[in-house]
């Protein structure tokens, strides 16, 4: 699929700093001069907010726009993205979001564009993995740059908030197997359960900041075993 995108894309690489942007079309969607213009905008602005408060960041980000149908995106404000290596973002925004991709702009892409800058920071990345693998290590990850986003953008989502017994959703991940199937317990669990592991790392995240004092900032130096220990969980069991 990826091949056919390619074979399709609109380049349009802005040499706007400190992102650029490379707009790619395929049978969804064609990004108007419009469009353009305001995703470049935004890119350009949550890349200096981050920046502001994680000065580590680097200088200059590649981001690669792709338009995408995907209603499940809606819930998330029309706007998924991941941290494919250092320096290097990917953005899907989806046409199907309800007043088409300038709505799914306004509503989803600066808190999606933070919490992957948050990931390089972080050094969570598709390619150059700082931390290995493991459910735990994903949950906190993840949790991290959902905290993150938040304190930049001031906007929570929804979909992030736990339930009322997170607390045992915390011990539940905490006792799987280290390699347990991702997509389960991050994304759609047989349950019936969604987004497990994001909305347990969020309040993982949350506890240890509370119990400790630090802020989202000192706790993004720290490791996973360390933030789970902070929020007042038991690391140890994980590792076997």
């Amino acid at each position: 699929m990826l091949s056919l995108i390619a074979s399709a894309a609109l380049t349009a690489t802005l040499s706007a700093d400190p992102v650029s942007a490379e707009f790619q079309s395929n049978e969804h969607h064609t990004f108007s001069a419009e469009e353009i213009a305001l995703i470049d905008a935004r890119l350009d602005a949550v890349h200096a907010e981050v920046e502001a408060v994680y000065p580590a960041l680097a200088d200059t980000v590649s981001v690669t726009v792709i338009p995408v149908h995907r209603p499940a995106l809606d819930a998330l404000g029309g706007v998924t993205g991941r941290a494919e290596r250092p320096g290097e973002l990917v953005v899907e925004i989806s046409v199907t979001y309800p007043g088409g991709i300038e709505a799914a702009v306004e509503t989803g892409l600066r808190t999606t564009m933070a919490h992957e800058l948050h990931h390089t920071v972080r050094g969570w990345t598709m390619q150059g993995n700082h931390y290995g693998h493991g459910i735990q290590i994903a949950v906190i990850n993840e949790g991290l740059a959902t905290v993150a986003a938040e304190e930049i953008t001031g906007a929570v989502n929804a979909s992030d908030l736990p339930p009322e017994n997170i607390e045992e959703w915390a011990e539940e991940v905490l006792a799987l197997p280290q390699r347990s199937n991702y997509g389960e317990w991050m994304f759609m669990h047989p349950d019936g359960r969604e987004a497990i592991g994001y909305r347990t790392g969020r309040w993982v995240v949350r506890q240890a900041m509370e119990r400790s004092g630090l802020t989202i900032e000192e706790l993004t130096d720290r490791s996973p075993a360390a933030i789970w220990a902070l929020a007042g969980f038991d690391w140890d069991r994980t590792m076997r």
